[in-house]
This record gives structure tokens, C-alpha cells and sequence, in this order.
């Protein structure tokens, strides 16, 4: 591996401008974490970042297996700083990815590579998913480091590094098959046994805390057969789309080309980082657009279709926009042609942001408050100002009433409840007990239809609201919230 970090350096060497790139990106992105009002998504984001919270004073927070350990270990500490600390510290994964993918490309002598920052700040989906408490910026980011390592001569450190992978998303375990593969392909044998290095840590932390050495499986929170049903097998790859933009796609198409051309050659199988780029950067994204698209068709593993996944590619595709790249500087001569066309797809990519197209950036979709989240606003807001209220049992299921009372929902496991979270019927509730009901969360996680609280002689309603979802989309429908008493 010793020769690989000797490799001839970009003739097109644009770091310096990577690093204003760079600058520039994260800058933005911090100054739009105190503007933005949207968490990217009102219940998985705001839960993640919860069990983050609370996460020092419920240990067993850090080995949930839907909160995923690894992902809550790292998190805690910027969830100490509240949601919008949270989005600060994806900010940063956000940028460390874009830069390393910058490296990674530079390193395969990929020309103008600086502008794979600009590919990953420009993809509409990645950018919005920084301003969230979601797993996907943490996952992108070992996947890309992971890569980066590889491509620089330190084979064991990117095994050691993506062995955590699985314990941020559970996909990371179909991904570590490839890393076995590209790795044994490399004969980088001393390597492959540092794959296992995660599991084995947390199976001999799990095993001393439950008693069960195999809990990783034996724990998992998806059901084989989805409860969500199942959908099409365009869904992920429409999916990819939308996540790159117009410009990225165009190129990342031309770049999946050029990879059909190159394999049919006999040098690029001589060339010493090819394995890399073709199992860790195209195996990569084709191994995890095909593994949730077989679960989404046939229903499995608790696959609800959601789309956003697909962000952690990010980093992977702008390389590969890159490749497409440069198939089109390659019918240029002159050096400066080069260049203008280099930077106008650049400065085409950040355009086409503001055009408007669904999928591109549109202001209140992506930044303003969400229905859901101005009706808890409110609706804690009015809780706060009432005395009589005060110190009594809670019960929510909106994880956006969880932040905005920053409430340990996780307390009620192991003492007299002050707060619940969970499925109890409304016969079980203490008098006094206040309840926050909605249409979504409460109905389809708590199990708790409005019929069960609204004609209850135990129960009074003490405030109620109701909201668009999105201002300006009444296709989306309208959300509601209530808040009951429990009188007797």
C-alpha cells in the first residue's frame, strides 16, 4: 500500500480553491441552522436527536438498535447543545464529507476534483438533510472517510473506521461485504479481520449489560415483513434524482457511462486504485439503491420507502458527476475552454437550486416551519402559561412536543413516571394526566384515536388547533393538535 500514497499528483490541482469551496459551504450551512424552522422531518429527526439528549441520563439509550448506538454515542454530545446544536455538528459531517470527497476524487487525478464540494453543497437533498437530527450525514461520512483511507495506503484504518458503520444504519452490514471483497482484491489481508472489530465491541459491551452476547440480531427493531407495506422498483432511483439536481445527474449519467467504457479496457484493470473506485464508489451506490429497493418491493425489514436514505451517497456521486466531467473536457483542447466549461457546470448546478423544480429548493417546503411544528409551538407555548398544569403526568407521541419540553419521555422505565411516551390506553392514564393527542403520532404509533379521548366523560379538552402541513401545498392536508385533561 506504501505506493499508493505515492501516486503523481493532479495535473489539475484546484486545492486551494477547494478550501475557499469548502469555506464557503460550511459557512452557509451554519448561517441556515438558525434560520431554517424545518428539522428536514417532524418524527424520525426530532427522535433520534431525543434519544441523543438523553442519552447521559439513560445509558441504554447508546445501545438501542433503532436509535443505533454508534450514531447516539457520537451525537450526544452536540444534542447537549439542543436540536440546533445538533444540526451545527452535522454541519461539520456535512463538510468533512464534501472535503474528503474532494481528496478522494483528487487522489484518482480526477480534473478540477475541487468541484466535488460543490456537487455535494449543491445536492438539494443533502443540503436540506443537514439541518436535521438524522442518521444519514454520520453514515455518508464513514463511508467516504472509509474510501479516503483506502485510497491513501491506510487499508487497516478504513477497516477499522467502517466497522462502526452498521451501528449508525443497518445497511452498513450489506456494505461490509464489499470492503471484504475490495480489500481480499488488494490482498490486504491483515486488514479484513479489523471489518469485525465494531460487532465485536458491541457484542461484548450488549452482552454484559443484557445477558445476551448476540443482542445486535437478537435485539433488532425491524420485523422481517415490513408493517408499511411495500411499493415500486423505480421508487429509490426517481429517488437519486431528486437528490442530485438536474446538473448532477446529467453528469453522474455520463460518469456511469464512462465507467462501461473503462471497464472494457485492459489498463484501467492495471490502474492500482480502480478496485476502490469501482467496489467502494459505484459498487457502493448500486449495492445500496438495489439492497432497499429488493426491501421496499417485497416489503421487508421494516422498509416504510423512505427516500432520504439515499443522501448518504452524496459524497460518492460527486465523484462520479465528476468522472462525467471530465468525458466532456475531454473534447476540449484549449485549457481555458476547459475551465469555463469546468466552472459552468458549476455555477449551472447552483442555479438550477432556485428554479423552483420539485426537485430543487423551494422555501417553504424545505425552510419554513412545517404545520405540525408551528401547531406544537403554539400549543406548548399555551401549556407553559398554565399553573394548575404544572408537575402533572404527560403523555405525547408528537416527538416535536418531546424537544420543544425537553422531557426525559425515557424516565418512566425505571421510576414513577413524569413523562410517557408509549402505548398505554387512555382507561390506564392517572387523573390529572395531560395529554397531547394528533392526527398522526398519536394515532398510528400511540395506538390512541381521538374518539377515545374526545367522547371520554373522564376527559376534558383543554386546547386545540389545527394547520395546513405545508402553507403552500393544501394537497398535503392539514395537521391537528389537542390537549386533553384527565379530569376523573
Amino acid at each position: 500500500m506504501q505506493s499508493l500514497r505515492t501516486t503523481m499528483r493532479n495535473p489539475y490541482d484546484t486545492s486551494l480553491l477547494a478550501r475557499v469551496l469548502l469555506v464557503l459551504g460550511l459557512l452557509v450551512s451554519c448561517c441556515f441552522v438558525f434560520i431554517t424552522r424545518n428539522p428536514y422531518d417532524t418524527g424520525d429527526s426530532i427522535l433520534h436527536y431525543v434519544f441523543a439528549r438523553f442519552a447521559p441520563q439513560n445509558p441504554l439509550n447508546l445501545l438501542d438498535t433503532w436509535a443505533k448506538p454508534f450514531f447516539t454515542l457520537v451525537m450526544t454530545g452536540p444534542a447537549q447543545f439542543g436540536l440546533r446544536g445538533a444540526m451545527l455538528w452535522q454541519c461539520v459531517l456535512v463538510a468533512a464529507s464534501a472535503w474528503l470527497s474532494y481528496r478522494v476524487a483528487d487522489r484518482l487525478k480526477i480534473p478540477y476534483a475541487a468541484l466535488a464540494i460543490v456537487f455535494c453543497y449543491t445536492a438539494p437533498d443533502y443540503f436540506r438533510i443537514q439541518f436535521s437530527g438524522l442518521t444519514e450525514p454520520l453514515f455518508g461520512f464513514i463511508i467516504i472517510a472509509s474510501v479516503f483511507l483506502l485510497v491513501s495506503g491506510r487499508a487497516a484504518w478504513s477497516a477499522v473506521l467502517v466497522s462502526w458503520l452498521p451501528f449508525v444504519r443497518s445497511e452498513g452490514f450489506i456494505l461490509l461485504g464489499l470492503w471484504v471483497v475490495c480489500l481480499a482484491w488488494m490482498r490486504q489481508w491483515r486488514a479484513l479481520p479489523l471489518l469485525l472489530l465494531g460487532y465485536l465491541v458491541y457484542s461484548v459491551v450488549g452482552g454484559i449489560v443484557f445477558g445476551e452476547p448476540g443482542w445486535v440480531f437478537g435485539r433488532n427493531s425491524y420485523p422481517t415483513i415490513s408493517p408499511y407495506g411495500h411499493g415500486s422498483w423505480v421508487t429509490f432511483f426517481r429517488a437519486l434524482l431528486a437528490l442530485m439536481g438536474t446538473v448532477m445527474t446529467l453528469l453522474a449519467a455520463l460518469g456511469g457511462l464512462q465507467l462501461v467504457w473503462r471497464v472494457t479496457r485492459r489498463s484501467t484493470w492495471q490502474e492500482p486504485l480502480f478496485p476502490i473506485e469501482l467496489l467502494l464508489i459505484y459498487g457502493v451506490i448500486g449495492t445500496f439503491v438495489a439492497t432497499h429497493t429488493v426491501f421496499w418491493v417485497f416489503g421487508l425489514f421494516g422498509s416504510a420507502g423512505m427516500t432520504r436514505v439515499v443522501t448518504v451517497l452524496t459524497p460518492l456521486l460527486a465523484i462520479v458527476a465528476l468522472r462525467g466531467l471530465s468525458c466532456l473536457l475531454a473534447v476540449v483542447r484549449s485549457p481555458m475552454l476547459k475551465a469555463a466549461l469546468a466552472f459552468g457546470a458549476a455555477l449551472l448546478s447552483f442555479a438550477y437550486l432556485f428554479t423552483g423544480k420539485d426537485t430543487e429548493m423551494r422555501w417553504e417546503r424545505d425552510f419554513a416551519q412545517p404545520g405540525d411544528l408551528a401547531l406544537v409551538e403554539q400549543a406548548t407555548t399555551w401549556y407553559r402559561q398554565q399553573p394548575l398544569l404544572a408537575n402533572r403526568h404527560v403523555l405525547m407521541h408528537h416527538p416535536g412536543v418531546v424537544e420543544a419540553l425537553d422531557i426525559n419521555i425515557f424516565a418512566y422505565k425505571d421510576r414513577a413516571p413524569t413523562a410517557a411516551f408509549g402505548q398505554p390506553r387512555a382507561s390506564q392514564l392517572p387523573a390529572g394526566t395531560v395529554v397531547f393527542w394528533d392526527e398522526w403520532c398519536s394515532v398510528n404509533n400511540g395506538n390512541l384515536p381521538l374518539d377515545s379521548l374526545k367522547n371520554n366523560p373522564h376527559f376534558q379538552q383543554r386546547w386545540m388547533g389545527s394547520k395546513l402541513r405545508q402553507a403552500d401545498d393544501p394537497g398535503r392536508g392539514m395537521c391537528e393538535l389537542r390537549i386533553f385533561e384527565k379530569i376523573k
